[in-house]
């Protein structure tokens, strides 16, 4: 049964060893997460004693632990800014991002960047954004138009591991709760071995222009909903595609 944690806890040791966080530190982390999933399974009403059978942690531990409050990994403002202009009311025209002056009232990228962040500066945002050819500006320096539909954090920036967090920690969840019979979401996929190099990367490619229409459409969708009555749920769907040259039985 316990196999199964080799193909979960792979990746994670890559990840935390690449980024520096020592085993101590992830093993502090773990015990509060045990501790409060235990008590979310015994309603938060169980004792010391049987939280500490649960997780097999020392009732010390339990005590300790008790108060711990998850942090959710920080939203990218950069990623919102780049959602927004193709779904905000004046930025897009039937879902196609327009181009925006740089300064001035709505619509411009300057009101646009103050609508994500006060604490920001436009400048910074545009800076960044170009300098990760997300926008173009203008040869007058006064126009500024989106030149990819989403924004793609530099590798191994806080940015991409707050988004890997995000996007990981969603799917692992839809998963937990399908193994699990708490819920049942829809997770689905596909997969094929000896295969070439080469048709591996046309199936990449598929892959990719076929879930970018999906997502498009499922923002465009959601975009209209959101203004039509205020809730307090959130949805994620997402998409990957592996590849590697290892076989497996």
């Amino acid at each position: 049964m316990k196999d199964f944690l080799d193909s979960l806890l792979g990746p994670l040791a890559r990840l935390m060893v690449a980024r520096g966080v020592l085993f101590a530190e992830l093993s502090e982390r773990l015990k509060a997460h045990y501790v409060a999933e235990a008590m979310r399974a015994s309603d938060g009403k169980a004792t010391d004693s049987r939280l500490s059978v649960m997780t097999g942690l020392q009732r010390r531990d339990i005590a300790r632990l008790r108060e711990f409050e998850p942090k959710p990994a920080k939203t990218s403002h950069l990623t919102r800014l780049v959602a927004l202009w193709q779904t905000e009311e004046g930025y897009h025209r039937d879902g196609e991002p327009l181009e925006l002056a740089r300064s001035g009232d709505a619509p411009s990228f300057d009101a646009l960047a103050w609508l994500v962040r006060r604490d920001v500066h436009p400048r910074t945002m545009l800076d960044t954004l170009e300098a990760n050819a997300t926008v173009e500006i203008g040869n007058d320096g006064q126009t500024v138009r989106l030149i990819k539909r989403s924004y793609q954090p530099h590798a191994g920036s806080e940015e991409q591991i707050a988004y890997l967090a995000r996007n990981v920690g969603d799917h692992l969840s839809t998963a937990t709760d399908n193994v699990t019979g708490q819920k049942q979401a829809f997770e689905r996929a596909v997969h094929y071995s000896d295969l070439t190099e080469e048709q591996i990367a046309a199936l990449e490619e598929q892959h990719a222009e076929l879930q970018m229409g999906v997502f498009r459409a499922l923002s465009s969708k959601a975009a209209g909903l959101k203004g039509a009555q205020k809730g307090t749920y959130r949805f994620r769907a997402g998409a990957y595609f592996y590849k590697t040259g290892e076989t497996e039985e």
